[in-house]
């Protein structure tokens, strides 16, 4: 027996009716969504993409301790300040030194013939400067109707130093791959004698010995900082109905001296070497300088035992002078 299912709903089903939608909206084509370019990101913007960034020799480089150098240098800057707003007078400049990159890098010895180079140290960062200045809002001809603005701007700075010669840094231990094999013989083909067999290396095989060495880099601390500024106004003109004697500007050349005074500490002790200090651009021993296959120190960047500096001849020194000084005490104890 069919059964016949009737197309009205049962009393127990739930229907609904379709949305209404108007007929401009069907109408309406959908507007199509273009995609946003995606702004590049810079991670540093203190740096340009390419640049030659200058050298300068340091004012002082001073041992301060087995593992510890203070470096201090003076570094010219210039830049060119656009005030958003007319200027009637600069009333205060605040100044702060950030230091962004301080990365060490450490000279390898040269072939013989070459003059090695020194180390150096590249500095990254900027000076923030926070000036505050008058903008004029009415005036008559005695008197000025301002307010104080405040604009704020980061200068970058981008330099080197040269460590020069005369400390002996941690030497670079370099990465090494050395490929090795096994002895193999196999028997010979017919046309040999049968008593001889071919004798070599095992091509089945490839066998690497890798070497990797971290070497630690030194930290660096910030110790002091001084900036001496001149700004000169390129763009000053009259204030038109206003004093003869007020005017306005919105462009400041900037000159100024930045003072640093670096801490670095090296994970290892640091030696000094025999040469005066003058001699630090001199290279009359760098065509001794020659790495080893064993990954060893070069000669000439082993502490020298007949140094006065060397640790061992002070050690020496200052117990003679021990000696000595018991003897006076025990001389004088006799009396």
């Amino acid at each position: 027996m069919i059964e016949k299912h009737c197309s009205c709903p049962c009393p127990h089903e739930w229907t609904q009716s379709a949305t209404f939608i108007p007929a401009w909206v069907r109408e309406t084509p959908t507007p199509k969504v273009c995609p946003q370019p995606v702004q590049p990101q810079n991670p540093n913007p203190v740096f340009p993409s390419t640049a030659v960034l200058p050298m300068y020799t340091p004012l002082q480089l001073k041992k301060t301790g087995p593992e510890t150098v203070l470096v201090t240098v003076s570094i010219p800057a210039e830049s060119n300040i656009t005030l958003p707003t007319d200027a009637l007078e600069v009333k205060m400049v605040r100044k702060h030194l950030k230091i962004t990159q301080s990365r060490f890098f450490n000279s390898v010895c040269s072939v013989p013939g070459i003059p090695a180079d020194t180390p150096k140290l590249f500095l990254g960062g900027f000076v923030r400067k926070d000036i505050q200045y008058s903008h004029a809002v009415a005036q008559t001809s005695t008197t000025v109707d301002g307010v104080i603005k405040d604009f704020v701007i980061d200068i970058p700075i981008s330099f080197v130093i040269d460590l020069g010669k005369h400390l002996r840094y941690p030497p670079i231990h370099y990465d090494q791959q050395r490929e090795y094999g096994y002895a193999r013989s196999t028997p010979l083909p017919s046309g040999f004698s049968s008593k001889d067999q071919l004798l070599s290396s095992d091509l089945t095989e490839f066998n690497l010995l890798s070497q990797q060495f971290y070497n630690p880099l030194p930290t660096c601390q910030l110790l002091y900082s001084q900036i001496n500024e001149m700004d000169d106004a390129l763009d000053w003109g009259p204030l038109h109905g206003g004093p003869f004697e007020e005017g306005t500007f919105r462009i400041l050349q900037e000159k100024m001296t930045i003072l640093i005074q670096l801490k670095l500490t090296f994970p290892t002790r640091l030696d000094t070497c025999c040469r005066d200090s003058n001699d630090r651009y001199e290279d009359e021993q760098d065509e001794d300088c020659l790495l080893r296959e064993d990954n060893q120190t070069p000669e000439h960047c082993k502490p020298d035992r007949d140094c006065k500096h060397h640790p061992h001849k002070l050690d020496y020194w200052l117990d003679l002078l021990i000696v000595l000084l018991k003897a006076i005490s025990d001389n004088k104890r006799l009396k």
